[in-house]
């Protein structure tokens, strides 16, 4: 893995690692195009600041509906559910956003005004993670050229690869929207300014890359207000003495750099003052969202262990199908703690991130040597970022996936200079390398499991290709149900009930996952009539009529789509085109006296190979319980 590669292969090499990671980044991030009709979800909110901003004003170009206006509580989630405009802060008559500036500001606006024509948010999103990563690989190329020349053409290629995925990149851009854009261009800005500080180091203290690395910083608190402080952390790093040991700081340079970073905190301070009166007031309280936050604590030390445990210990749901790994879940949460979006465990699902303790090792005790002030700079200046950034997230009520590109952001310099350390560095010790490479292809492969599976999106956006990533890798699945005389298809249950009990809600059988799940539901009154609802997440797919008890049982006929693997997968091979699109649509509930039956395409995957029952060693006193359970043929 060492040896002496020309510029001209490393170069090739650097080249066609960025070729690939943006096609990847295109093609992702442009998949969400077939939602461009939905004009009040999130697809859109940048793209109607960049035009408020080309018609002078701060707000959005988009007004709100007067029926919005009318309302006597327009913040009240459910009255305003049929005009809102999803996660925007409505103030005085206007739409604003309560997300940073500077993406629209610093690409989408000239964009704008130089063709004529909108960048779409979802483009936008991607020139900033493809222009970032531009950014982190000069920066590794400089640090290879630098301190590892050894490093192969074909590893520094490598390095890059991992990198891209080792950002959660992949994963945030599969949803490339209103709350995307702010975290990708902040990663964005993050990796230039770290750029322009290891060349203000390495020049031994020029003005012109001080200037550069203060405007990066600026953009980047333009970008995310909350990364402020790992911003003024960079900053002070300019400080660092740059020369020979001993020689002074460059006051001029770093001066100049922290005026423009002043600046532009003072302008992000200005904006807010236009918009809100009040130059804190970012907006987030007059937000319209989905549920009533108006009374929830944003932020508490108290969530800290939890979300240290949530982002970098926890374990990802495993499934036997594709995509095999899905988010993890708990309801055990701290009180005031409002929920997780997709959360996977940074350990788990990227080891390869432990490389990044490599390369603190490797700064620090080579701090000294000649030519290393610069890479001792740049990595402090990448640790300080992610553990700022890890600080205030890990305090946040909410833990969300994109913020794991956030927090792993400055962290992903260090895991891909550990990398450069141990490929080169370690020559005698091929078990460290061999385990570093496991860990970056594991981090790699789950890397993209958790971007197939984010939300279901690569169903809906690449149907082609999820269904033959899914058919291919499927087959083992399908080899072990059938080693296993495992059993698919309707079943045929007996309900025990409670006549005398109290009105309740019970799930007898779930499948799929929270937030992705699948539920047969039993709603009784206090008469003892019962009702079954068959429900994907919150949408009712069929309900039956109040049924009455006989003898305290139910007994039931049930059909459903999850009860068989997921429409990609190759036990569907031996089942005809019109029974299988049958089947993978009926929903039917059969009881003693009648039947209800629909066809529908609403139902989660599966992420077992059988649901959860609720039998009576679960059930609660008075609770109604499944005391008899069998697997049927299903009826042509």
């Amino acid at each position: 893995m060492t040896g002496a590669p020309s510029a001209g292969r490393a170069r090739a090499a650097l080249g066609a690692a960025l070729a690939l990671c943006t096609v990847a980044i295109f093609w992702t991030a442009n998949g969400v195009a077939p939602w461009d009709a939905d004009t009040s979800n999130v697809w859109h909110q940048y793209e109607y600041l960049t035009e408020g901003f080309r018609h002078g004003h701060t707000y959005l170009s988009v007004e709100p509906p007067p029926g919005l206006l009318r309302l006597k509580d327009p913040y009240d989630p459910i009255a305003n559910a049929p005009y809102r405009m999803w996660d925007t802060s409505l103030y005085a008559g206007k739409y604003y956003l309560y997300q940073g500036p500077a993406p629209a500001l610093l690409v989408m606006l000239p964009w704008r005004l130089a063709t004529g024509h909108m960048l779409p948010q979802r483009l936008a999103v991607a020139v900033f993670a493809a222009g970032g990563l531009a950014g982190l690989a000069l920066l590794l190329w400089e640090v290879r050229r630098r301190h590892f020349p050894g490093l192969t053409a074909p590893c520094f290629a490598f390095v890059i690869l991992v990198a891209f995925c080792a950002s959660w990149l992949p994963v945030t851009l599969r949803r490339s929207a209103l709350w995307e854009l702010p975290v990708v261009a902040a990663a964005a800005c993050l990796w230039w300014a770290l750029y322009f500080l290891w060349k203000f180091h390495d020049s031994r203290g020029r003005t012109g890359w001080a200037a550069a690395a203060g405007m990066a910083l600026a953009l980047l608190i333009g970008c995310r207000a909350a990364a402020l402080f790992g911003a003024g952390a960079i900053a002070l790093l300019l400080l660092v003495p740059a020369g020979a040991p001993g020689a002074a700081p460059r006051w001029r340079p770093a001066l100049l750099a922290m005026g423009i970073v002043a600046a532009g905190g003072i302008a992000l301070l200005l904006y807010n003052l236009a918009r809100f009166g009040n130059p804190l007031d970012f907006g987030l309280h007059y937000t319209l969202f989905g549920e009533d936050y108006r009374a929830v604590r944003y932020s508490s030390l108290g969530f800290i262990p939890f979300n240290l445990w949530v982002y970098l210990f926890s374990a990802p749901q495993a499934g036997p199908y594709f995509p095999f790994l899905h988010p993890f879940w708990t309801d055990a949460r701290p009180p005031g703690y409002v929920g997780f979006e997709e959360v996977y465990g940074i350990g788990f699902m990227m080891p390869v991130h432990l490389a990044g303790l490599v390369a603190l090792g490797w700064a620090w005790t080579n701090r000294a040597a000649a030519g290393m002030l610069a890479a001792a700079v740049t990595v402090a200046g990448a640790c300080l970022a992610s553990a700022f950034a890890a600080f205030i997230l890990f305090a946040w009520a909410w833990a969300c996936s994109r913020f794991i590109t956030e927090i792993v952001a400055g962290w992903t310099v260090l895991t891909s200079v550990g990398l450069m350390v141990v490929l080169t560095a370690q020559p005698r010790r091929p078990l460290v390398r061999f385990l570093a490479c496991a860990a970056a292809c594991w981090s790699m492969a789950c890397v993209g499991l958790a971007s197939a599976d984010f939300r279901g999106f690569m169903r809906q956006t690449h149907p082609r290709t999820f269904a033959e990533l899914a058919h291919t890798l499927d087959y083992p699945s399908l080899w072990w149900a059938r080693a296993h005389h495992v059993e698919f298809g309707p079943v045929e249950m007996s309900v025990r009930v409670d006549r005398s009990t109290v009105p309740r809600r019970t799930a007898l059988m779930a499948s799929g996952r929270p937030q992705n799940e699948n539920q047969m539901l039993l709603d009784q009154d206090a008469s003892g009539m019962a009702q079954v609802f068959l429900v994907e997440n919150d949408h009712v797919v069929l309900a039956t009529p109040a049924l009455p008890p006989r003898f305290g049982r139910f007994h039931l006929h049930v059909e459903a789509p999850w009860l068989y693997p997921p429409p990609e997968h190759p036990y569907w091979d031996g089942v005809g085109p019109a029974l299988r699109r049958d089947l993978q649509t009926r929903f039917l509930v059969d009881w003693d006296d009648g039947v209800a039956r629909v066809n529908a395409n609403r139902a989660a995957d599966p992420v077992g190979f059988a649901p959860v029952i609720l039998g009576a060693e679960a059930s609660g006193t008075g609770m109604p319980w499944v005391e008899g359970y069998r697997r049927v043929d299903p009826e042509p």
